[in-house]
């Protein structure tokens, strides 16, 4: 989808977690730990508490938690039996009734497609018009439509691409 495809996304996760020795998931939850948790999930948990008056904690965040997580040998976080996690899990089978904590995840996620189909439609309109598009020269435009004419054929899965790129543009433009 890149007009320069050459752009090298690697240096964006340069974050370092235990050194060179780290795997490529390593490093990914090391960038989610640095960026997504502060900047996404805890302002959420903050604000929905805050919302209903509530006190909230998150006790897996202690300092010394997160400290011997970080240095725990990942044969001690992934297996193929238990899955991620695995050192947790291990040791709350053996305190918790397994169907407390053995489910999937529920998310804090929005009705993005929802909104993008209905109040937040607007923003295709002003972000991935043609001549924005063509304006900051970052997107192959063809490629913005044939997105969009997938998500508007059905294909409404592809919500969090069109919502990537209407931010995108969005930034350009009160960027430069």
């Amino acid at each position: 989808m890149l007009i320069d495809s050459s752009f090298d996304f690697n240096n964006i996760n340069t974050l370092d977690a235990k050194g060179n020795n780290a795997n490529a998931a390593e490093h990914q939850a090391f960038w989610d730990f640095k960026n997504y948790l502060k900047d996404d999930l805890l302002v959420k948990v903050d604000r929905a508490s805050m919302q209903y008056s509530l006190e909230t904690r998150v006790p897996l965040l202690d300092q010394r938690i997160i400290e011997f997580g970080l240095n725990l040998d990942y044969k001690l976080k992934v297996d193929k039996d238990y899955g991620t996690k695995f050192l947790m899990k291990k040791v709350l089978y053996e305190l918790v009734p397994k169907e407390m904590f053995n489910r999937p995840k529920r998310g804090f996620a929005i009705p993005l497609k929802e909104w993008l189909q209905g109040p937040l439609k607007y923003m295709i309109t002003d972000y991935l018009n043609d001549a924005t598009v063509k304006e900051y020269g970052i997107i192959r435009p063809e490629k913005v439509k044939e997105l969009l004419a997938e998500f508007n054929g059905g294909k409404d899965y592809l919500y969090n691409r069109i919502w990537l790129l209407i931010i995108l543009h969005w930034w350009l433009k009160d960027n430069s």
